[in-house]
């Protein structure tokens, strides 16, 4: 049976397998098990921290050394939680908290959301496995929530950085709000699919499905007007900031995408830009979405632009265009509101239900995806990789 010979530049160990049998990325995981991370093993932009230019984000600030010791001893760091109630106002096609199967769109509270002692409790069961920060992902939108304020001061007072992710219009212009925010320590994540084209940005959260109580302000406008209070008050003078945009890039807004990343990079500013999620409204391919070969050659750009304008050296294969590589998925969870706990809001592996177990017991089951962290998207992956397979079948 043949075997090859390869040596672990982690480790120094050199490696035998059986080729027909094991690949090497089983070999590391098990090489993994008895050394542990390294520092070293994981990619260098981990390391790209304070910059001024809103490179990471408060809450997502990890070292390689930092996640290696918490990946050895499978401590939680980052996890995403739907703490708040599925209900929103507005209709986002792309939205991954909601079911494609929704029949007319609108975003209301669901009849199994956990309680709010059971929410609560939750963050201190994410506190006890290590967690710094948590994703308050929705599962609509958060600000909403009748008990916003007690999921936030508890994350505050077990020292967990909330990283609140928003539409902005609805109560992020009240400046009372905004730095009662502040002054918990959250880190706030804007809805910024544009900052100037009212018309796109403005039917993206319309949507296309059937609405009974369409909304009728302007919402870039309103969106707008808070990002500038925040930066009002404060939220960007911070290293690393705790100020970020949400922006799903496709062939729609191409077009802004680098006037946007100077922009954040500017003003100091965290810019998640990203493709779909390949889960809830966005599970199946939407309308307009770059392929793996765009998303990829938009993301070198930006990381030349990065390299010649703000002397940033990075490299542009993971998620976050410009930004720091993911450790939502190694590092956390991602658990729904009615209480499924997934591999992160890609929602590719499902490991279980707070209805029948406990955080940690679940978190336990997670070991072999902590393990194997890369900064990548493996969700994505997985879907370009059948949208791929797809299109090979329908050519033949």
């Amino acid at each position: 049976m043949p075997h090859c010979q390869t040596l672990d530049t982690r480790t120094g160990l050199v490696v035998y397998f059986v080729i027909t049998r094991v690949g090497y990325e089983e070999v590391a995981s098990m090489i993994d098990t008895f050394v542990g991370r390294t520092a070293d093993s994981l990619p260098p932009e981990f390391d790209i921290i304070k910059t001024g230019r809103g490179y990471t984000m408060a809450g997502w600030d990890f070292s390689r050394a930092e996640l290696a010791a918490a990946i050895n001893a499978h401590q939680m760091l980052n996890p995403a939680m739907e703490l708040g109630t599925n209900a929103c106002p507005w209709n986002c096609s792309f939205c991954f908290t909601e079911s494609p199967d929704n029949p007319d769109g609108a975003k209301r509270r669901l009849t199994n959301e956990m309680s709010i002692a059971r929410r609560l409790q939750l963050i201190d069961e994410a506190a006890a496995l290590g967690a710094r920060s948590i994703n308050f992902v929705g599962a609509g939108e958060p600000t909403i929530d009748p008990n916003f304020w007690q999921l936030i001061e508890r994350m505050h007072l077990r020292h967990i950085t909330p990283i609140v992710y928003t539409e902005g219009a609805l109560r992020l212009t009240d400046r009372a709000f905004v730095q009662r925010l502040y002054d918990l320590g959250a880190t706030v994540v804007f809805k910024v699919n544009s900052l100037h084209d009212e018309a796109y940005q403005n039917a993206i959260v319309a949507g296309d499905g059937v609405r009974k109580n369409p909304r009728s302000e302007n919402y870039t406008e309103r969106r707008n007007a808070a990002i500038d209070l925040c930066m009002d008050i404060g939220f960007h003078r911070h290293d690393p900031t705790r100020l970020a945009f949400d922006t799903i890039v496709c062939a729609q807004n191409a077009g802004e995408i680098f006037d946007l990343h100077r922009f954040a990079r500017r003003n100091n500013i965290f810019i998640l830009i990203v493709n779909y999620l390949p889960s809830g409204r966005s599970t199946d391919p939407l309308h307009g979405a770059l392929s793996r070969a765009e998303q990829f050659d938009l993301f070198a750009q930006l990381a030349r632009v990065d390299r010649e304008e703000f002397d940033l050296e990075l490299a542009s294969r993971f998620p976050y265009a410009g930004g720091t590589p993911c450790t939502i998925r190694g590092m956390g969870l991602f658990v729904k509101i009615g209480g499924r706990v997934l591999d992160c809001p890609g929602e590719s592996e499902s490991l279980g239900d707070l209805r029948e177990n406990s955080l940690a017991e679940i978190w336990g089951r997670a070991r072999h995806i902590t393990r194997a962290l890369d900064g990548g998207c493996a969700p994505r992956e997985v879907a370009w990789a059948k949208q791929r397979k797809q299109l090979s079948i329908e050519r033949t």
